[in-house]
């Protein structure tokens, strides 16, 4: 008998190539994206953030938010891309490659900053006695004499990331498996953890000030406990997800 012909097996931790577009999650990808850019992009046009933060070494890239919100919106890119060329797997392994950086880090920033927004804003949004009252509705009370962004903008910035990629995780994603949910994992948010720390202290020693005022009142043995802190629960939280992925 002849021999059988072998079946192509599709590489670990990739979908099986497939030549055609999937035209819904481009829609959801790219629309993503472009929701979330376009809170960024709003952002710039706020005075009030033009006189605080764009006089300030480093600008909106000292703030993790903003590093976040990009390494989201490069995954969401490229997911698009897969979904137009879903054979080609290259593409597919630079996304998930964002997608294992983005997806803890943007839990991260969502649960640290809601749960400091609901119970102890001012030790995340920085004093801004000068804040005149807007028509649109804010996160949290207008009375507080703190720096605000419209609630939609707010919710771009820090709520939809997280959503999307937890969407995009289960969904339209198959789970990672080892050594990239164990040695990759863990690396990735060590580097970004360990990167993100020297900056923000670079940052702060030209500023005079830290982006976030809880790490203002911090002292340096607090600060290097919260950045550990924070890069382990990035590493538990995808640790914790990827376990629930089917």
């Amino acid at each position: 008998m002849p021999p059988k012909p072998q079946q192509r097996v599709a590489p670990a931790n990739q979908y099986a190539p497939d030549a055609t577009p999937k035209i819904g999650r481009i829609i959801f990808h790219i629309g993503v994206a472009a929701a979330i850019f376009d809170g960024f992009w709003g952002l710039q046009n706020l005075a009030l953030t033009k006189d605080y933060i764009g006089t300030q070494y480093g600008g909106h890239f000292q703030y993790l938010t903003i590093l976040g919100l990009f390494g989201t919106i490069i995954t969401m890119f490229l997911s698009g891309i897969c979904d137009y060329l879903p054979a080609v797997q290259a593409i597919k392994t630079f996304k998930r490659v964002f997608l294992l950086f983005a997806l803890p880090v943007e839990i991260v920033i969502s649960t640290i900053y809601w749960a400091i927004i609901l119970a102890a804003p001012h030790l995340m949004l920085p004093p801004n006695p000068d804040l005149t009252s807007s028509p649109e509705p804010s996160s949290s009370n207008a009375e507080e004499p703190l720096f605000r962004i419209p609630l939609l903008m707010d919710l771009s910035m820090h709520a939809l990331p997280a959503a999307a990629l937890i969407i995009d995780f289960f969904f339209l994603e198959k789970k990672f498996k080892a050594p990239a949910s164990t040695y990759g994992a863990f690396a990735l948010a060590a580097t970004f953890g360990a990167g993100y720390s020297i900056w923000v202290e670079h940052c702060a020693s030209i500023n005079g000030a830290f982006p976030y005022p809880f790490l203002t009142i911090m002292n340096p043995q607090q600060r290097i406990i919260m950045y550990v802190g924070s890069t382990f629960m990035a590493w538990a939280v995808f640790r914790g997800l990827n376990a629930l992925h089917k």
